[in-house]
């Protein structure tokens, strides 16, 4: 098999080393393989940028309010997930504070988030608003795994996690796995009897984290969603294929290619399947001469990241194509 390397027109490691201080850490420890005593300049970098410490500093406002949409990248658990992305550990910054608050709310061993779980209206009855502060609190398989995958990677070693874990594992037994069964979609499910894709991407992002769960039989029920949803061909549960799906968007708060290649080329019983090859094709087509990528959507909520920036080649979004191409190739 080719090298990842060899997938690209030009390296750009040494332009990754170069740019910002997540960028330059993470190429540091996941692409150059260095151990943690090597990068400790860089690890000093990242934890005085200020980019950083501003986004610290954001998810110290633990779910203050209910979501009014789950791809709303303003909501703190998918900060969190990115500061741990970016390298950093519940050790750095006061990041235990904001730990401490996501592990208040545990709902059948997993944890929960602000909010009311959805329900059909009654016919006849006036619809009302929910009170988005109210101390009302859910788990979803669309969110809860979420902060579990967060913690994980923030270095958080403790009973709530291990039993969130256990906990996940006992919901994809089966294809239909860990699925909301929301109103809106209830129908769609008992007609196609398949569980929802991101719910089950979001599981194998966790399963993916831990040795003896990563080839198991509770991550190749996790796939089935995803690939049900390429043979489908069409909308599944509200989930496309569509230009929004072929996106390089960073931060991975919703379904879209660049979060299925990052996630699904990290296990070696998927390496043959037609949906990540098909994946790791467009990553290798997006790239252009100096084997750079840049971002094709922004959130606006990240304007001051070098992901946000559609004009220029990102580099954070480099690490991610370069990590994937050697994640496959490997």
């Amino acid at each position: 098999m080719d090298t990842w390397t060899e997938k690209l027109k030009d390296n750009p490691i040494d332009w990754l080393l170069k740019s910002n201080p997540w960028t330059k850490y993470k190429t540091c420890t996941d692409l150059l393989g260095l151990k943690e005593s090597e990068t400790i300049e860089a690890k000093i970098e990242l934890v005085n940028d200020k980019n950083i410490i501003s986004l610290v500093q954001e998810t110290k406002d633990w779910l203050t309010v209910s979501a009014t949409r789950n791809n709303d990248p303003k909501i703190t658990y998918f900060k969190l997930k990115a500061l741990a992305e970016f390298g950093l550990r519940y050790t750095d910054l006061e990041l235990q504070k904001t730990v401490d608050k996501a592990s208040v709310h545990m709902i059948e061993n997993m944890f929960g988030v602000r909010g009311q779980t959805p329900e059909r209206p009654k016919k006849g009855e006036k619809y009302e608003k929910n009170d988005l502060t109210a101390d009302v609190w859910h788990i979803s398989p669309c969110n809860s795994p979420l902060i579990t995958t967060a913690l994980l990677e923030l270095g958080v070693k403790n009973e709530l996690v291990e039993n969130s874990i256990e906990e996940l594992k006992n919901k994809w037994t089966s294809n239909e796995g860990w699925f909301c069964h929301f109103f809106f979609v209830e129908s769609q499910f008992k007609k196609l009897q398949i569980g929802c894709p991101i719910a089950g991407l979001q599981a194998l992002e966790i399963f993916s984290k831990i040795p003896e769960l990563k080839e198991s039989e509770y991550s190749k029920f996790a796939f089935e969603p995803m690939k049900f949803h390429k043979n489908y061909g069409k909308t599944l549960y509200y989930f496309g294929r569509s230009k929004k799906f072929w996106t390089l968007k960073y931060p991975f708060v919703w379904y879209n290619a660049l979060y299925l290649a990052d996630v699904l080329t990290r296990f070696k019983f998927l390496k043959n399947e037609p949906v990540v090859k098909e994946l790791v094709d467009w990553i290798i087509d997006s790239q252009d001469t100096n084997g750079r990528f840049k971002p094709t959507s922004i959130f606006m909520e990240y304007k001051e990241w070098d992901f946000s920036n559609k004009k220029e080649s990102s580099p954070w979004i480099t690490f991610l194509c370069c990590r994937i191409l050697k994640q496959y190739f490997s």
